[in-house]
C-alpha cells in the first residue's frame, strides 16, 4: 500500500533545490570561463546543479540521522533519513559516472597506453568506448525493465515507488551511452576533449 511522502521530506528537497541552484550560482565561473570555446556548456550547469543537490542531500541526511538519533532520539524521529540517504548515494554515484564519462575523466592505467603512437592510441580509445558501449547497452535495457516492474512495490519510509532505486542504473547507463557516442564522434573527427576536473593549484 502506497503511504504519503513525510511533509518534511517534502520540503528538505525544496530547500536542498534551493541551495544547490544557489550553489551553482556561486560556483559559475567554471561555466563562464568556458565562452571563449565555444559558448556556455548548458549541460555542464545541469550536471553541476544534480551534482550538488545530490551531495547537499547526502550531507543533510546524515547529519540529520545522527542528530536525531543521539541527541534529539527523547523527543523527535524521522525513520526516513536513512532510506533517503542511501537513495541520494544511489543517485549521486552513478549520477557520477555519467558526468565523468563526458568529459573522459574515468580513471584509467595509461603507462603503456602513453607510449604508443597517436594513431595507435586514437585505436585503443575507440576499442575502449565500443567495449563500453557493448557493455551499457544491455545494462540499460535491463535495468529499466527491471525498474519497471518495481514501480508496484514501495519504500517503508519515505513512500516512493521502489523503483527509485533502481531508474538510477538505466538513466545514469543511458547518459553513459550518449556520452560515449559523443566521445566516439569527437575522438574521430580528432576535436580535443577537455577535462572537466580542475587540476589547477
Amino acid at each position: 500500500m502506497m503511504m504519503p511522502v513525510p511533509g518534511e521530506v517534502k520540503a528538505l528537497v525544496f530547500i536542498l533545490v534551493i541551495a544547490a541552484l544557489l550553489a551553482s550560482w556561486l560556483l559559475r565561473a567554471e561555466w563562464l570561463g568556458r565562452r571563449g570555446e565555444g559558448g556556455l556548456d548548458f549541460w555542464k550547469v545541469v550536471e553541476d546543479t544534480v551534482s550538488h543537490f545530490l551531495l547537499l542531500a547526502m550531507l543533510v541526511s546524515a547529519a540529520l540521522q545522527v542528530i536525531v538519533r543521539y541527541l534529539l532520539s527523547d523527543t523527535l524521529t524521522m525513520p526516513w533519513t536513512e532510506e533517503f540517504g542511501r537513495l541520494v548515494m544511489v543517485w549521486g554515484a552513478l549520477w557520477g559516472a555519467a558526468a565523468l564519462q563526458r568529459s573522459d575523466d574515468h580513471i584509467g592505467m595509461s603507462v603503456i597506453f602513453d607510449q604508443l603512437p597517436p594513431r595507435a592510441q586514437l585505436a585503443v580509445r575507440l576499442f575502449g568506448d565500443l567495449v563500453t558501449l557493448g557493455v551499457l547497452l544491455p545494462v540499460v535495457w535491463y535495468g529499466w525493465k527491471s525498474a519497471v516492474s518495481l514501480d508496484i512495490m514501495y519504500t517503508i519510509a519515505l513512500g516512493l515507488p521502489l523503483s527509485v532505486f533502481a531508474y538510477p542504473i538505466p538513466v545514469a547507463g543511458g547518459l553513459i551511452v550518449l556520452h560515449t557516442v559523443s566521445l566516439i564522434v569527437r575522438r574521430v573527427r580528432g576535436v580535443p576533449i577537455r577535462s572537466s576536473i580542475n587540476t589547477e593549484m
